[in-house]
């Protein structure tokens, strides 16, 4: 009964890891948002989805029958945010924080510092999950924190997109707003 989840899993590892790219440009939302209107139609689905396994945002974000689930899914993005806004969380991510998706950074008495998501919590202990794609925990005994805060940065990487041209970034965006779904008419050429 799993078996298509099985197999849509195996193709996210395998079609997630090419050779890398070279670094095009430290994109900025200012050199893209004059562009935002070109992402309404006659988009390249396949360079729109590979644009999003080369970013690596397939390898946290689930969007149709592909991707991970360590960040938000993307299938609904186009209906509760802007192409801008969906620019801007891609080149700023730190620029606004989800509390569901928000770290915690931990200072520990012996001066060491803990970031990550907390997986569980009681009065003696807690556990941080500290890189979500590798699932690596790390476990602090209440007794050793100093101080706790939400943390300022997206667990997200700023930079991903640099790695994409300027079209294939519009086609990222496209491809964010149709939901993954090929038959879109963001990607179908006019009459």
């Amino acid at each position: 009964a799993l078996s298509d989840l099985l197999r849509s899993d195996a193709s996210v590892t395998q079609t997630g890891s090419g050779p890398p790219r070279p670094f095009v440009k430290e994109w900025k939302t200012a050199d893209l948002v004059q562009d935002l209107d070109l992402t309404r139609d006659q988009r390249s689905f396949e360079r729109g989805r590979q644009a999003f396994i080369d970013a690596q945002c397939i390898l946290c974000h689930r969007l149709g029958d592909d991707g991970g689930a360590v960040g938000p899914e993307l299938s609904g993005a186009a209906s509760k945010y802007t192409v801008r806004d969906i620019l801007e969380s891609i080149l700023e991510p730190s620029k606004v924080l989800s509390d569901q998706f928000q770290n915690s950074t931990f200072f520990l008495k012996n001066g060491d510092e803990v970031t990550g998501r907390v997986e569980s919590e009681n009065d003696s202990r807690l556990v941080v999950v500290t890189d979500p794609l590798k699932s690596t925990r790390q476990e602090i005994r209440a007794a050793d924190i100093q101080d706790r805060h939400a943390s300022k940065l997206s667990p997200m990487p700023e930079g991903l997109a640099n790695i994409l041209t300027k079209e294939e970034i519009l086609d990222l965006l496209a491809y964010i707003q149709a939901g993954g779904k090929r038959e879109a008419a963001i990607f179908t050429p006019r009459p």
